[in-house]
């Protein structure tokens, strides 16, 4: 791997960091109010798919199984996370 493809990815993680970081922030703001904390868990899953797409998207290895991919762990967090919400 070049310095500039490290480089490059590096970035990446953590813009994808700072993204869950500011998610789980708000999350933990809102602990009194479930239905935003709803919003929150999904919104952070859609980025999280939305940032994989882009960066296999710039890596030029984007692939139908690679979305699905992101789909699915997005999809199993979001339902575990607000299935754990609705119970407390």
């Amino acid at each position: 791997m070049s310095k500039n493809l490290i480089s490059q990815d590096l970035k990446h993680y953590l813009a994808l960091i700072a993204f869950l970081s500011f998610g789980l922030t708000l999350f933990l703001i809102f602990d009194y109010n479930r239905q935003v904390q709803v919003g929150i868990t999904l919104l952070m899953a859609s980025i999280y798919v939305v940032w994989g797409i882009v960066h296999h998207t710039v890596k030029k290895e984007l692939h139908l199984k690679i979305i699905f991919e992101y789909l699915i762990v997005a999809t199993v967090a979001s339902v575990v996370m607000i299935f754990l919400l609705m119970r407390t």
